[in-house]
């Protein structure tokens, strides 16, 4: 009994993910049409009758929905007797629905009997048109009527007419109707591929500029000074602030954890934001002064792996007559462990930090005495700076 089980789950599985009946269907279509007798006359109608099901209705009438499948059964009948199909297979075309349009006039109920009448009405050089009608047994009235625009690819309607008729065969005239449906498709068609061509314009603009640009190097720090904009003062200027951040795809290298130069790029928005809340910002645009890095130097600790997230801790350890001094830390939050961390010297443009602390409190401000492995630092800054002078030579200049 246990295949019974198994092949009972295997048909649930198939009926609640496939429309299985739509492909038995269709198969048992194909299959009595090429049984039946051929239709020579390709743009003759055709008859396959039909009655709503259960599986067919909404609200006891059949949904509009199954009115166009119905339609897919009679058209494969249609194609199967009239040759077309197979003209179009021996062509190695291929037929699709490009449009339908579709007037409901009257419901179809539960149980009721229609008959689907098909015929091919004329073509372009790119698609048939077909009308299908849905003609009630009970009264013999038109509950639907339906146009259909089937695109022929690689290939053209004359080309399989002329395969299969042996000779050029002209297309009627357009009904008035049909004429009509044909120019909207043709409008709607010039709007969208305006519509598309202004896409792609969109999308030709944006890979210029991020292929040009570190784009959202700019938005991230829009965002900051947004953020930062509308956050409380911050008094202190020598308190710490931390913005939290995370590991995402493009800061990784190949080794799978955050680049080393991603440390400096994320140490840029921590001192805009930090910069934006403690005043220093808008005193040195309002002093036309320009804060410019000058220098760093940062340790790493233990990496920043995928997905991690962190906060930068920005503070200011002190200044001289030239620049102020940052350390930044990249701490984990995972453990609180401190990843790595920057020193950071932001040269002063312009002016200077005494006039720009000056300007901020309205006084005089003592610098903080700099921790020592801060000097160090600024020693080797100083020494590096006269040996490359020497080896420039500007030291015999100012000699």
């Amino acid at each position: 009994m246990w295949w019974v089980a198994w092949v009972l789950a295997a048909l649930v599985f198939l009926f609640s993910i496939l429309d299985v009946w739509y492909f038995l269907r269709a198969g048992a279509v194909l299959l009595r049409a090429w049984f039946q007798p051929p239709v020579w006359d390709v743009t003759g109608e055709q008859v396959m009758t039909g009655r709503v099901t259960p599986r067919d209705i909404d609200m006891c009438h059949m949904n509009n929905a199954r009115y166009l499948r119905e339609c897919d059964f009679a058209r494969f009948s249609l194609y199967m007797r009239n040759g077309v199909f197979k003209a179009a297979r021996a062509l190695r075309a291929n037929l699709v629905v490009g449009a339908t349009t579709i007037r409901y006039r009257r419901a179809l109920c539960i149980g009721e009997g229609y008959d689907l009448c098909s015929r091919i009405v004329t073509w372009d050089d790119k698609a048939f048109f077909l009308e299908q009608r849905f003609v009630s047994t009970k009264d013999r009235l038109v509950c639907a009527v339906m146009y259909c625009k089937q695109s022929v690819i690689r290939s053209s309607p004359d080309k399989i007419l002329q395969h299969l008729c042996k000779r050029k065969v002209e297309p009627p005239e357009f009904p008035e109707d049909l004429q009509h449906w044909v120019n909207f498709i043709s409008a709607s068609s010039q709007a969208l591929r305006a519509e598309s061509e202004m896409l792609l314009l969109v999308l030709s603009t944006l890979l210029l500029l991020f292929c040009n640009l570190d784009v959202w190097y700019f938005l991230r720090g829009a965002q900051v000074f947004i953020e930062a904009w509308f956050l409380p003062r911050i008094e202190d200027i020598l308190a710490e602030q931390s913005i939290d951040g995370m590991v995402l795809p493009h800061d990784l290298d190949y080794l799978g954890h955050m680049n080393n130069s991603r440390y400096l790029r994320e140490c840029d928005f921590a001192r805009f934001h930090h910069y934006m809340r403690n005043g220093l910002f808008m005193a040195s645009r309002k002093l036309g002064a320009k804060l410019v890095v000058g220098a760093s130097t940062i340790r790493y600790r233990r990496s920043l792996a995928f997905r991690e997230a962190f906060q930068i801790r920005t503070k200011v350890l002190g200044w001289d007559d030239k620049a102020f001094y940052l350390e930044q830390r990249f701490v984990s939050k995972r453990d609180g462990f401190v990843s790595a961390v920057m020193l950071c010297r932001q040269n002063v443009v312009g002016s200077s930090p005494e006039s720009i602390m000056e300007f901020i409190y309205k006084k005089q401000i003592e610098c903080p005495q700099f921790p020592e492995e801060l000097k160090h630092w600024i020693s080797f800054i100083s020494a590096s700076s006269q040996a490359l002078r020497a080896e420039s030579g500007l030291e015999d200049k100012n000699k």
